[in-house]
């Protein structure tokens, strides 16, 4: 299953659907972003293999440069914008009319620090099953406790993410230094 109650708490078991969800979409941000788009990433929770996830996907579109972007089309397209509490980056989702939110599309500049803590976590994740196991663990502990209140489960992963992500940019950094570079 996609998709969750806008400003709900919920985890689902990774669901292998959601990385055909993804390529899916896109294809579909390619087409509508063009030569704009340097690179689109699946990112996110549904993107780290084996763990729950709140049933949301999220596509990093990475852009050189936030000027001239085609967001009408975007929005002809179905996604509506959306304020991000964590970022200056555009956020646009997909919606039904009763507010179930099924993608999330983060749109920065790409290769920014923004952009490589996003590939970064995820990479890092994906290479470590039980750093995996310690997020899932986490995120699981914090929806139990949140009482269904989104900011609290977010504001509850900021200091383990400020941990990990250096984690995560310096394992990045190294897989770089030794040329082995994951290939997406």
């Amino acid at each position: 299953m996609t998709g969750l109650k806008r400003g709900t708490v919920s985890l689902s078991p990774h669901d292998s659907k959601w990385a055909e969800q993804a390529q899916k979409t896109i294809g579909v941000l390619r087409t509508v972003f063009g030569g704009s788009a340097a690179d689109l990433q699946h990112i996110g929770s549904t993107a780290i293999e084996g763990i729950q996830a709140k049933p949301i996907i999220d596509i990093a579109v990475g852009v050189c440069s936030m000027e001239g972007l085609p967001l009408k089309a975007l929005e002809a397209a179905g996604f509506q914008e959306r304020h991000n509490r964590f970022s200056s980056d555009l956020l646009y989702v997909l919606e039904t009319e009763d507010q179930v939110r099924t993608h999330q599309i983060h749109i920065l500049i790409f290769d920014s620090l923004q952009w490589h803590n996003y590939v970064d976590f995820r990479d890092y994740m994906n290479a470590f099953p039980e750093k995996a196991a310690e997020y899932e663990a986490l995120k699981q502990r914090l929806a139990a406790e949140c009482d269904n209140v989104q900011t609290s489960y977010t504001d509850g992963k900021q200091e383990y993410m400020k941990k990990t992500l250096a984690q995560a940019r310096e394992y990045a950094r190294s897989k770089k230094e030794t040329g082995n570079q994951r290939e997406d």
